[in-house]
Protein backbone atom coordinates (compact mmCIF):
# COMPACT_ATOMS: atom_id res chain seq x y z
CA UNK A 1 0.00 0.00 0.00
CA UNK A 2 2.32 2.30 0.96
CA UNK A 3 4.41 2.25 -2.91
CA UNK A 4 0.73 2.45 -4.27
CA UNK A 5 0.08 6.40 -2.15
CA UNK A 6 4.18 7.20 -3.11
CA UNK A 7 3.46 6.66 -6.66
CA UNK A 8 0.13 8.37 -6.66
CA UNK A 9 1.31 11.57 -5.15
CA UNK A 10 4.80 11.73 -6.78
CA UNK A 11 2.59 10.90 -10.12
CA UNK A 12 0.30 14.09 -9.62
CA UNK A 13 3.25 16.10 -8.17
CA UNK A 14 4.33 16.10 -11.63
CA UNK A 15 1.17 16.63 -13.60
CA UNK A 16 0.57 19.66 -11.35
CA UNK A 17 3.81 20.80 -11.75
CA UNK A 18 3.57 20.84 -15.22
CA UNK A 19 0.01 22.52 -14.69
CA UNK A 20 0.45 25.29 -12.59
CA UNK A 21 3.72 26.71 -13.28
CA UNK A 22 2.34 28.65 -16.62
CA UNK A 23 -0.94 30.50 -15.76
CA UNK A 24 1.09 33.19 -13.98
CA UNK A 25 3.17 33.75 -16.72
CA UNK A 26 0.03 33.79 -19.34
CA UNK A 27 -0.19 37.66 -20.07
CA UNK A 28 3.68 37.58 -20.28
CA UNK A 29 3.27 34.90 -23.15
CA UNK A 30 0.54 36.84 -25.09
CA UNK A 31 3.08 39.82 -25.36
CA UNK A 32 5.49 37.73 -26.31
CA UNK A 33 4.42 35.77 -28.66
CA UNK A 34 0.99 37.77 -30.02
CA UNK A 35 -0.11 41.05 -30.43
CA UNK A 36 0.42 43.46 -27.17
CA UNK A 37 -3.33 43.80 -27.43
CA UNK A 38 -3.93 40.27 -26.42
CA UNK A 39 -2.44 41.01 -23.19
CA UNK A 40 -5.83 42.37 -21.77
CA UNK A 41 -7.24 38.92 -22.17
CA UNK A 42 -4.76 37.14 -20.27
CA UNK A 43 -7.60 36.61 -17.27
CA UNK A 44 -9.76 35.24 -19.82
CA UNK A 45 -7.30 32.89 -21.19
CA UNK A 46 -6.17 32.11 -17.59
CA UNK A 47 -10.47 30.98 -16.99
CA UNK A 48 -10.23 28.79 -20.10
CA UNK A 49 -8.93 25.26 -18.83
CA UNK A 50 -10.38 26.16 -15.19
CA UNK A 51 -13.86 26.44 -17.36
CA UNK A 52 -13.11 23.19 -19.35
CA UNK A 53 -12.37 21.57 -16.55
CA UNK A 54 -15.18 22.86 -14.26
CA UNK A 55 -17.47 21.12 -16.82
CA UNK A 56 -15.37 17.53 -17.47
CA UNK A 57 -14.34 16.94 -13.96
CA UNK A 58 -17.89 15.62 -12.60
CA UNK A 59 -18.32 14.26 -15.65
CA UNK A 60 -15.19 12.21 -15.65
CA UNK A 61 -15.54 11.29 -11.89
CA UNK A 62 -18.90 9.68 -12.72
CA UNK A 63 -17.26 7.89 -15.14
CA UNK A 64 -14.65 6.67 -12.94
CA UNK A 65 -17.10 5.00 -10.83
CA UNK A 66 -18.06 2.89 -13.50
CA UNK A 67 -15.31 2.06 -15.55
CA UNK A 68 -12.35 1.77 -12.86
CA UNK A 69 -10.70 4.86 -11.05
CA UNK A 70 -7.00 3.39 -11.99
CA UNK A 71 -7.96 3.88 -15.64
CA UNK A 72 -9.31 6.91 -15.22
CA UNK A 73 -6.32 8.15 -13.61
CA UNK A 74 -3.84 7.10 -15.97
CA UNK A 75 -6.16 8.84 -18.68
CA UNK A 76 -6.12 11.37 -16.92
CA UNK A 77 -2.00 11.83 -16.99
CA UNK A 78 -2.18 11.21 -20.58
CA UNK A 79 -4.83 13.38 -21.47
CA UNK A 80 -2.61 16.17 -19.58
CA UNK A 81 0.54 15.54 -21.84
CA UNK A 82 -0.99 15.24 -25.08
CA UNK A 83 -2.88 19.07 -24.17
CA UNK A 84 0.62 20.19 -23.26
CA UNK A 85 2.32 19.48 -26.93
CA UNK A 86 -0.89 21.05 -28.38
CA UNK A 87 -0.61 23.86 -26.59
CA UNK A 88 3.44 24.29 -27.11
CA UNK A 89 2.47 24.08 -31.18
CA UNK A 90 0.14 27.49 -30.97
CA UNK A 91 0.79 29.79 -33.60
CA UNK A 92 -2.09 32.32 -33.23
CA UNK A 93 -3.93 33.32 -29.93
CA UNK A 94 -6.86 30.98 -31.44
CA UNK A 95 -4.57 27.74 -31.08
CA UNK A 96 -3.04 28.77 -27.53
CA UNK A 97 -6.91 29.19 -26.28
CA UNK A 98 -7.47 25.47 -27.67
CA UNK A 99 -4.34 24.11 -26.15
CA UNK A 100 -5.20 25.62 -22.51
CA UNK A 101 -9.09 23.90 -23.47
CA UNK A 102 -7.81 20.84 -23.89
CA UNK A 103 -5.77 20.50 -20.87
CA UNK A 104 -8.78 21.24 -18.57
CA UNK A 105 -11.25 18.95 -20.99
CA UNK A 106 -8.34 15.97 -20.86
CA UNK A 107 -6.79 16.70 -17.53
CA UNK A 108 -8.54 16.18 -14.01
CA UNK A 109 -5.42 14.20 -12.27
CA UNK A 110 -6.23 16.07 -8.76
CA UNK A 111 -9.25 14.63 -8.17
CA UNK A 112 -8.74 11.47 -9.68
CA UNK A 113 -5.61 11.08 -7.60
CA UNK A 114 -7.86 11.80 -4.51
CA UNK A 115 -10.15 9.42 -5.66
CA UNK A 116 -7.96 6.45 -6.49
CA UNK A 117 -6.99 7.04 -2.78
CA UNK A 118 -10.32 7.36 -1.45
CA UNK A 119 -10.63 3.71 -2.93
CA UNK A 120 -9.09 1.83 0.00
CA UNK A 121 -8.13 4.58 2.48
CA UNK A 122 -9.95 4.88 5.76
CA UNK A 123 -11.59 8.58 6.93
CA UNK A 124 -9.10 9.90 9.08
CA UNK A 125 -5.57 8.71 6.51
CA UNK A 126 -7.90 9.66 3.84
CA UNK A 127 -7.78 12.94 5.24
CA UNK A 128 -4.36 13.18 6.24
CA UNK A 129 -3.41 11.39 2.13
CA UNK A 130 -5.18 14.42 1.10
CA UNK A 131 -3.49 17.43 2.61
CA UNK A 132 -0.25 15.55 1.49
CA UNK A 133 -1.89 15.50 -1.95
CA UNK A 134 -2.88 19.24 -1.19
CA UNK A 135 0.80 19.40 -0.68
CA UNK A 136 1.58 18.05 -3.67
CA UNK A 137 -0.24 21.01 -5.50
CA UNK A 138 1.14 23.82 -3.39
CA UNK A 139 4.87 22.75 -3.73
CA UNK A 140 4.18 22.76 -7.36
CA UNK A 141 2.50 26.66 -7.29
CA UNK A 142 5.46 27.40 -5.65
CA UNK A 143 8.47 26.00 -7.19
CA UNK A 144 7.02 26.09 -10.93
CA UNK A 145 6.46 29.77 -10.93
CA UNK A 146 9.71 30.60 -9.52
CA UNK A 147 12.02 28.46 -12.14
CA UNK A 148 9.93 29.20 -15.07
CA UNK A 149 10.04 33.26 -13.99
CA UNK A 150 14.03 32.61 -14.27
CA UNK A 151 13.84 31.50 -17.73
CA UNK A 152 11.73 34.49 -18.80
CA UNK A 153 14.10 36.69 -19.52
CA UNK A 154 14.85 36.25 -23.41
CA UNK A 155 13.30 32.71 -23.42
CA UNK A 156 10.13 32.11 -25.50
CA UNK A 157 7.91 30.66 -22.38
CA UNK A 158 5.09 29.25 -24.73
CA UNK A 159 8.11 26.33 -25.90
CA UNK A 160 8.00 25.53 -22.21
CA UNK A 161 5.24 23.49 -22.73
CA UNK A 162 6.60 20.79 -24.92
CA UNK A 163 8.75 19.90 -21.73
CA UNK A 164 6.39 19.84 -18.78
CA UNK A 165 4.61 17.49 -21.37
CA UNK A 166 7.17 15.05 -20.07
CA UNK A 167 6.13 15.14 -16.70
CA UNK A 168 2.58 13.84 -17.12
CA UNK A 169 3.56 11.81 -19.70
CA UNK A 170 5.79 9.63 -17.27
CA UNK A 171 3.32 9.84 -14.94
CA UNK A 172 1.03 8.00 -16.77
CA UNK A 173 3.89 5.33 -17.82
CA UNK A 174 4.50 4.96 -13.71
CA UNK A 175 0.95 4.03 -12.91
CA UNK A 176 1.05 1.17 -14.80
CA UNK A 177 3.22 -0.18 -11.58
CA UNK A 178 -0.14 0.35 -9.67
CA UNK A 179 -2.26 -2.78 -8.40
CA UNK A 180 -5.63 -3.03 -10.43
CA UNK A 181 -7.59 -3.31 -7.83
CA UNK A 182 -7.76 -2.88 -4.21
CA UNK A 183 -10.29 -4.54 -1.49
CA UNK A 184 -11.38 -1.85 0.83
CA UNK A 185 -13.03 -2.99 4.35
CA UNK A 186 -16.75 -1.70 4.64
CA UNK A 187 -15.55 0.00 8.00
CA UNK A 188 -13.72 2.42 5.83
CA UNK A 189 -17.20 3.91 4.72
CA UNK A 190 -17.05 6.83 6.51
CA UNK A 191 -20.22 8.56 4.97
CA UNK A 192 -23.94 7.13 4.92
CA UNK A 193 -25.96 7.01 1.93
CA UNK A 194 -27.52 10.08 2.14
CA UNK A 195 -23.79 11.81 1.52
CA UNK A 196 -24.20 13.55 4.41
CA UNK A 197 -21.04 13.32 7.51
CA UNK A 198 -21.69 11.44 10.71
CA UNK A 199 -22.22 14.12 13.49
CA UNK A 200 -18.52 13.77 14.78
CA UNK A 201 -17.75 15.96 11.23
CA UNK A 202 -20.32 18.60 12.12
CA UNK A 203 -22.77 17.30 10.10
CA UNK A 204 -22.00 19.23 7.09
CA UNK A 205 -23.67 18.61 3.70
CA UNK A 206 -21.27 17.17 0.43
CA UNK A 207 -23.60 19.84 -1.33
CA UNK A 208 -22.84 22.89 1.18
CA UNK A 209 -18.84 21.42 0.99
CA UNK A 210 -19.03 22.18 -2.62
CA UNK A 211 -20.46 26.00 -2.45
CA UNK A 212 -17.85 26.48 0.35
CA UNK A 213 -15.06 25.17 -1.52
CA UNK A 214 -15.80 27.45 -5.17
CA UNK A 215 -16.70 30.76 -2.83
CA UNK A 216 -12.91 30.41 -1.35
CA UNK A 217 -11.42 29.42 -4.64
CA UNK A 218 -13.21 32.70 -5.78
CA UNK A 219 -11.73 34.34 -2.90
CA UNK A 220 -8.13 33.15 -3.77
CA UNK A 221 -7.40 32.81 -7.45
CA UNK A 222 -8.67 36.48 -7.60
CA UNK A 223 -5.56 37.40 -7.09
CA UNK A 224 -3.89 35.28 -9.61
CA UNK A 225 -3.98 36.48 -13.20
CA UNK A 226 -2.93 39.62 -13.01
CA UNK A 227 -0.75 38.88 -10.05
CA UNK A 228 2.97 39.25 -12.06
CA UNK A 229 2.18 42.28 -13.84
CA UNK A 230 0.50 44.31 -10.91
CA UNK A 231 3.70 43.93 -9.07
CA UNK A 232 5.86 45.03 -12.03
CA UNK A 233 3.60 48.09 -12.12
CA UNK A 234 2.84 48.90 -8.53
CA UNK A 235 6.54 48.02 -6.74
CA UNK A 236 8.97 47.49 -9.95
CA UNK A 237 9.11 44.17 -9.66
CA UNK A 238 11.00 41.72 -11.83
CA UNK A 239 9.36 38.81 -12.97
CA UNK A 240 11.73 36.13 -11.02
CA UNK A 241 10.40 37.67 -7.57
CA UNK A 242 7.26 38.16 -8.60
CA UNK A 243 6.91 34.51 -9.16
CA UNK A 244 8.96 33.73 -6.06
CA UNK A 245 6.25 35.96 -4.20
CA UNK A 246 3.48 34.72 -6.03
CA UNK A 247 4.47 31.11 -4.67
CA UNK A 248 5.14 31.97 -1.14
CA UNK A 249 1.81 30.99 0.56
CA UNK A 250 1.82 27.25 -1.34
CA UNK A 251 5.80 27.06 0.40
CA UNK A 252 3.93 27.96 3.47
CA UNK A 253 1.76 25.01 3.29
CA UNK A 254 4.15 22.24 3.28
CA UNK A 255 6.07 24.19 6.63
CA UNK A 256 2.63 24.45 8.43
CA UNK A 257 0.50 21.61 7.31
CA UNK A 258 1.64 19.40 9.87
CA UNK A 259 1.56 21.73 13.20
CA UNK A 260 -2.13 22.80 12.20
CA UNK A 261 -3.09 19.36 10.64
CA UNK A 262 -3.07 18.23 14.31
CA UNK A 263 -5.85 20.56 15.52
CA UNK A 264 -7.83 20.63 12.60
CA UNK A 265 -10.40 17.09 12.75
CA UNK A 266 -13.55 16.44 11.25
CA UNK A 267 -15.55 17.73 14.76
CA UNK A 268 -13.89 21.36 14.45
CA UNK A 269 -13.46 21.44 10.30
CA UNK A 270 -16.11 24.33 10.06
CA UNK A 271 -14.52 26.75 12.71
CA UNK A 272 -11.33 26.32 10.78
CA UNK A 273 -12.58 27.07 7.80
CA UNK A 274 -13.98 30.15 9.14
CA UNK A 275 -11.53 31.61 11.16
CA UNK A 276 -8.84 30.70 8.34
CA UNK A 277 -10.41 31.98 5.59
CA UNK A 278 -10.72 35.56 7.58
CA UNK A 279 -7.07 35.34 7.99
CA UNK A 280 -6.41 34.69 4.65
CA UNK A 281 -8.81 37.78 3.87
CA UNK A 282 -6.59 39.57 6.38
CA UNK A 283 -3.44 38.76 4.28
CA UNK A 284 -4.80 40.22 1.34
CA UNK A 285 -5.73 43.51 2.47
CA UNK A 286 -2.37 43.82 3.94
CA UNK A 287 -1.14 43.25 0.24
CA UNK A 288 -3.43 45.50 -1.95
CA UNK A 289 -2.16 48.36 0.60
CA UNK A 290 1.52 47.83 0.45
CA UNK A 291 4.12 50.27 -0.45
CA UNK A 292 7.49 48.33 -0.40
CA UNK A 293 8.59 44.48 -0.32
CA UNK A 294 8.45 43.52 3.55
CA UNK A 295 4.73 44.90 3.47
CA UNK A 296 3.72 42.60 0.28
CA UNK A 297 5.86 39.58 2.32
CA UNK A 298 4.34 40.10 5.19
CA UNK A 299 0.84 39.84 3.66
CA UNK A 300 1.60 37.41 1.51
CA UNK A 301 2.63 34.89 4.63
CA UNK A 302 -0.53 36.02 6.49
CA UNK A 303 -2.51 34.70 3.55
CA UNK A 304 -0.21 31.48 3.60
CA UNK A 305 -0.86 30.39 6.99
CA UNK A 306 -4.88 31.51 5.98
CA UNK A 307 -5.17 29.57 2.92
CA UNK A 308 -2.83 26.23 5.07
CA UNK A 309 -5.44 25.79 7.48
CA UNK A 310 -8.56 26.65 5.35
CA UNK A 311 -7.24 24.03 2.67
CA UNK A 312 -6.66 21.61 5.66
CA UNK A 313 -10.46 22.20 6.61
CA UNK A 314 -11.83 21.65 3.36
CA UNK A 315 -9.70 18.36 3.37
CA UNK A 316 -11.04 17.19 6.65
CA UNK A 317 -14.91 17.66 5.51
CA UNK A 318 -13.97 16.37 2.07
CA UNK A 319 -13.15 13.23 3.75
CA UNK A 320 -15.96 12.95 5.85
CA UNK A 321 -18.40 13.51 3.09
CA UNK A 322 -16.69 10.46 1.70
CA UNK A 323 -18.52 7.06 0.53
CA UNK A 324 -16.85 4.55 -1.66
CA UNK A 325 -18.59 3.53 -3.87
CA UNK A 326 -18.92 7.07 -5.22
CA UNK A 327 -15.53 8.65 -4.70
CA UNK A 328 -14.99 9.23 -8.21
CA UNK A 329 -18.26 11.35 -8.36
CA UNK A 330 -17.65 12.94 -4.99
CA UNK A 331 -14.36 14.27 -6.14
CA UNK A 332 -15.06 14.97 -9.50
CA UNK A 333 -17.71 17.18 -8.08
CA UNK A 334 -15.53 18.79 -5.38
CA UNK A 335 -12.92 19.43 -7.67
CA UNK A 336 -15.70 21.00 -10.05
CA UNK A 337 -16.95 23.30 -7.49
CA UNK A 338 -13.09 24.27 -7.32
CA UNK A 339 -12.70 25.09 -10.98
CA UNK A 340 -15.98 26.70 -11.41
CA UNK A 341 -14.30 29.29 -8.64
CA UNK A 342 -11.38 29.56 -10.29
CA UNK A 343 -13.66 30.59 -13.74
CA UNK A 344 -15.65 32.97 -11.86
CA UNK A 345 -12.68 34.34 -10.70
CA UNK A 346 -10.88 34.64 -13.66
CA UNK A 347 -13.65 36.50 -15.34
CA UNK A 348 -13.84 38.81 -12.64
CA UNK A 349 -10.59 39.35 -12.76
CA UNK A 350 -10.33 40.17 -16.07
CA UNK A 351 -13.53 42.57 -15.81
CA UNK A 352 -12.20 44.42 -12.81
CA UNK A 353 -8.14 44.97 -14.08
CA UNK A 354 -9.40 46.59 -17.41
CA UNK A 355 -12.27 48.46 -16.34
CA UNK A 356 -11.01 49.35 -12.96
CA UNK A 357 -7.00 48.89 -11.72
CA UNK A 358 -4.90 45.37 -11.18
CA UNK A 359 -5.70 45.65 -7.22
CA UNK A 360 -9.46 45.51 -8.10
CA UNK A 361 -9.59 42.10 -7.70
CA UNK A 362 -7.68 41.52 -4.75
CA UNK A 363 -10.33 44.12 -2.54
CA UNK A 364 -13.14 41.87 -4.35
CA UNK A 365 -11.32 38.74 -2.90
CA UNK A 366 -11.36 40.65 0.35
CA UNK A 367 -14.94 40.75 0.75
CA UNK A 368 -15.84 37.34 -0.31
CA UNK A 369 -13.07 36.08 1.93
CA UNK A 370 -14.65 37.84 4.42
CA UNK A 371 -18.16 37.06 3.84
CA UNK A 372 -17.63 33.13 3.74
CA UNK A 373 -16.30 33.37 7.43
CA UNK A 374 -19.26 35.32 8.81
CA UNK A 375 -21.95 33.02 6.65
CA UNK A 376 -19.82 29.77 8.00
CA UNK A 377 -19.73 31.47 11.86
CA UNK A 378 -23.84 32.48 11.69
CA UNK A 379 -24.65 28.86 10.38
CA UNK A 380 -22.89 27.46 13.61
CA UNK A 381 -24.64 29.72 15.63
Amino acid sequence: MRQTIFITVLGHFGAAFAALCMPPFYAHILQQNFSSQTLVMAGWYFTLPTLAAAISNPLWGKLADRIGIRASLIRAHWGLCLSFIVTGMARTPWEFAFGLTLQGLLGGTFAASNAFLASFLPGKRLATLLSVMQGSARTALFAGPAIIGLFSDGQNLLHIFFYLAVFPGLAGLILYLLPAKTSTPAAHTIADNTGTAPAGAGALSASSLYRYQALFTIGTVLTYPYFVIDLAQRLNMSAAWAGALFGLPHALFLVLAWPIGRHVNFSNAQTALARFSALTCAGLLLQVLANNLPLLATGRILMGVGMTGAYLAINALAASTTRKASAGQHFGKLEGANKWGAVMAGILASGLATSMSYTAPIWLACALLAGLSIFIESKRL
